[in-house]
């Protein structure tokens, strides 16, 4: 992979990918305060029509003022919970406005937000609640016909680790904190909060039949987000409507970090429905979609509006990838190599994803790039640079390398045909 761009200032009307210097100390609610205090009254999380027919929460369309406001209670709220600096909470929530609150008032409070996937079955939570050693949940009351908050009061009762339960929704079950209540009824300013020792976020990485929890420094996510955004140029006043939970990786780069760093309104759909995503698409504002790659020939026979700026679709390794060109927007593929790394390029008009591996800039090994992409002598792909900075994170607390390695592998290998990537395996 060639060098990346060197950025424009954050927020400004096209962003490019920062230098890693601009990132060393940033946080996720220092971004989103930054923008609320330039841009307040500008939109900054909503979500689907209609999400109250599967979620009891209505539609909710927040101001950057009103999102800092309302983060700023919900860390007031959290930090009653009197839990050590640098403690991982577990966020398990559907895509939707109040994941992104919570993983900002996380990290506002000096925890470490470690994101569970909604669509986990029991066993798999469990299990990643022991192997993160997280100490409370945020989740929801209700979600279609499942309860999680009951699911997650199941597991407190069979894993003594968890010290709270915490829930929005209606019909909060008897035990669990509730945190809508929590909100409205904090009025006490915000508390003086101690810096947790992590700074980052915590996601799950499979290995075989082992779930390995891996903490991501946030100049990491960060720096994954400008390399999307290197590849896909996104203004401060467009709309990021995503169909992707910021639960990964891929979720997070291409959605809640992308409109933090840009400034721009984030729209998020928990259950992906034909009506209200029509609806969401014709409001006018210039929109780029961010959906699961296998959605392209569904999104391809659709009729879109002109508003529809640009599609990101993403994709999963392992993948092949085939000749496209059926869709009649710009289109950004997103290439996810588990939780290691995110590959974004602009599709050509071939219709081919273009992604190639320049050994000889690879070989360099310049420590400026965010990042950079090599093969090892067994065809191996490994990434280097703080776009794939991670780190094991085991019983709480993240395993540093008194000297970290340089070059990551990420465990896939790639097919190439004529210079070109037909696939990762």
């Amino acid at each position: 992979m060639t060098a990346l761009a060197k950025p424009a200032e954050p927020h400004d009307s096209q962003c490019e990918a920062p230098s890693s210097g601009w990132l060393a100390d940033m946080r996720l609610s220092s971004l989103l305060a930054a923008t609320a205090d330039r841009h307040p009254a500008r939109l900054a999380f909503s979500d689907q029509p209609d999400r109250e027919a599967w979620s009891g929460r209505p539609r909710i369309s927040w101001t950057y003022a009103n999102t800092q406001h309302i983060i700023e209670r919900l860390t007031t709220a959290l930090a009653t919970l009197e839990l050590p600096p640098g403690t991982p909470v577990g966020i398990c929530l559907p895509n939707g406005s109040e994941a992104a609150v919570s993983i900002l008032a996380v990290e506002r409070a000096g925890y470490v937000p470690c994101l569970l996937p909604i669509g986990w079955p029991e066993e798999l939570l469990s299990r990643a609640l022991e192997a993160a050693n997280v100490a409370a949940i945020i989740c929801q009351s209700r979600l279609a016909d499942e309860r999680p908050a009951d699911l997650f009061c199941r597991l407190a009762a069979r894993y003594f680790g968890i010290r709270f339960v915490c829930a929005f929704g209606p019909h909060v079950p008897d035990g669990v904190i509730d945190l809508d209540r929590a909100i409205l009824d904090t009025t006490a300013d915000l508390p003086s909060i101690v810096a947790g020792p992590y700074p980052g976020l915590v996601t799950f990485q499979a290995r075989g039949a082992l779930l390995q929890p891996m903490l991501r420094p946030y100049a990491s996510g960060l720096a994954a987000a400008a390399t999307f955004l290197a590849a896909r140029k996104i203004e401060a006043t467009d709309r990021i409507l995503s169909l992707l939970a910021p639960d990964d990786l891929r979720g997070l780069a291409t959605g809640l970090l992308a409109s933090l760093v840009t400034g721009a309104t984030l729209e998020s759909h928990g259950l992906v429905d034909g009506a209200s995503l029509a609806i969401s698409l014709r409001s006018g504002t210039r929109t780029h979609l961010v959906a699961p790659g296998w959605m392209e020939p569904v999104l391809a026979a659709a009729d879109l509006p002109e508003s529809v700026a640009s599609i990101v679709l993403v994709h999963e390794a392992p993948v092949r990838f085939k000749s496209r060109g059926q869709l009649d927007k710009p289109v950004t593929d997103v290439l996810g190599f588990g939780e290691v790394a995110l590959v974004s390029r602009a599709r050509s008009a071939s219709g081919h994803l273009m992604l190639t591996i320049d050994e000889d800039d690879a070989s360099e090994g310049r420590p400026d790039d965010l990042l950079r992409m090599r093969r090892d002598e067994d065809g191996t792909i490994q990434f280097a640079g703080t776009a794939a900075e991670t780190y094991d994170f085991v019983q709480g607390a993240p395993l540093i390398p008194a000297q970290a390695p340089q070059w990551r592998s990420s465990g896939f290998k790639v097919d190439i045909f004529a210079g070109i990537v037909i696939g990762v395996r």
